[in-house]
């Protein structure tokens, strides 16, 4: 099994040093140090994930055809940015176990995929797990009562197809790693309690599935794609023993990255910056003309013996601003490295474009990054709360959402519409969001 992980690991584009800082760590403290690793990343906007699915979810040999790993239905691409009609933006780590808070793990492409919406709605927020009886299954995917000793108390589990059983393993080991100091509110899979942040069941679960159904090329192209956004990258794609030192059959011994880390290519005190790397994006996505939009950039580095020096130019740049121009040694060589505020305000209608250049420190050549962003007319905002869409928030969106939950109402664009507080469910607290929002306590 091993030596399988090591030759798929070992196609994958890992930046130069990226995993030195996880070298002769075990157990809690490995965990910790995935955790430093990849917690500090851009934070993307939820609203623009159509934008980044373009690059990492599409089908090989055919870029137009999104990847869906949760039904067998044919879905394609059109105007880039436009949601695809019949598709959510599934959080396969449901949001409702952490309480469903817009923080990072909320917009983290890692665990978000593009998936079809009645296997989406299906889906829920049950956990994983083996089906024993299905009451629901479309061909790839199924749901049902769990198999005996999993579930951790749910009615129900999701049973993805089994060539996408390990994707899902590590992704959910990625998130329980990178977010392992949030408070899961739902814990069918979760623990408070244990470092290791997955119930026994859960781990046994997900070490079986990522031994069964090793890394895929789905999975290393859609590592590297994210990486070039989100700026960071999920460690148990490219290192899947990672798991074993962690949960599994290694846990007590150091975990060195021998034979599944690419070697490094040049001598280990050269200059290298880690992150960002040449072809990352930052794309803002729309923004209105006349507002602003600010993503952050963590820059890191190794051997740095200089300040390096940053410059944005070329198209557009004017509409780009930086928050700094110099970033010092000690910082761009920490572990948290620098984190680079870049702002766009546009001042103009339409695409724009400009690149970040990052030279000096003892670097070898430079590194080039791509900033992407359209400028388009100001709308009005969303109004929380107003599901029938009259243009205010009053006792007849209360009564639409009690009909939802009665059954009375079945659209599946009103289902969503009505789950205020985005848990993937239509109940008693989106009704409490709403007279909130009529009572004037929450704008």
């Amino acid at each position: 099994m091993i030596s399988l992980f090591v030759v798929v690991a070992a196609t994958a584009a890992v930046p130069q040093g990226y995993y030195n800082s996880l070298k002769g760590k075990t157990g809690q403290d490995l965990k910790t140090a995935v955790h430093d690793l990849t917690v500090n990343h851009t934070v993307l906007n939820y609203n623009n994930l159509w934008y980044y699915y373009y690059d990492t979810d599409y089908v090989p040999g055919n870029r137009e055809q999104v990847w869906d790993m949760y039904s067998n239905n044919e879905y394609f691409f059109g105007t880039r940015g436009n949601a695809v009609s019949g598709m959510n933006k599934e959080h396969s780590f449901p949001k409702s176990w952490w309480g469903g808070s817009k923080n990072a793990a909320y917009s983290d492409l890692h665990h978000l995929i593009p998936a079809d919406a009645n296997a989406n709605s299906a889906r829920s927020n049950w956990p994983f797990g083996d089906v024993a009886s299905s009451d629901w299954d479309n061909g790839l995917s199924k749901r049902g009562t769990p198999r005996s000793g999993q579930g951790g108390g749910a009615g129900k589990v999701f049973e993805p197809a089994d060539q996408y059983k390990g994707d899902f393993a590590r992704i959910y080991f990625y998130m329980v790693s990178c977010y392992q100091d949030l408070n899961w509110k739902t814990t069918y899979m979760l623990t408070n309690s244990d470092w290791r942040t997955l119930n026994q069941w859960s781990i046994d679960l997900l070490l079986r599935w990522a031994r069964e159904d090793p890394v895929s090329e789905k999975e290393i192209a859609r590592n590297d794609a994210i990486e070039r956004y989100q700026n960071n990258r999920n460690p148990f794609v490219d290192n899947p023993d990672l798991m074993e030192y962690i949960w599994g059959t290694m846990v007590g011994t150091e975990w060195d990255g021998s034979g599944t880390v690419i070697p490094d290519p040049q001598p280990t005190d050269v200059a290298t910056l880690i992150s960002p790397t040449q072809g990352t994006v930052l794309e803002f996505g729309d923004v209105a003309v006349g507002d602003s939009a600010t993503l952050t950039l963590y820059v890191r580095g190794e051997h740095f013996s200089s300040p390096v020096t940053l410059k944005c130019y070329l198209n557009q740049y004017t509409m780009f601003s930086l928050s700094t121009t110099s970033i010092d040694t000690a910082t761009i060589n920490s572990l948290a490295g620098y984190p680079l505020q870049v702002t766009y305000k546009p001042t103009s209608l339409g695409e724009h474009k400009a690149k970040i250049l990052f030279s000096g420190g003892g670097m070898t050549g430079s590194v080039g990054i791509q900033l992407r962003a359209t400028g388009v007319e100001s709308t009005t905002p969303e109004l929380i709360g107003d599901v029938n869409g009259d243009g205010i928030v009053d006792v007849s969106d209360v009564n639409i959402i009690i009909n939802v939950m009665l059954g009375k109402e079945t659209s599946i664009e009103l289902q969503a519409t009505c789950d205020i507080n985005e848990d993937n469910e239509v109940d008693v607290s989106d009704v409490n969001n709403v007279i909130n929002i009529l009572l004037g306590k929450n704008q």
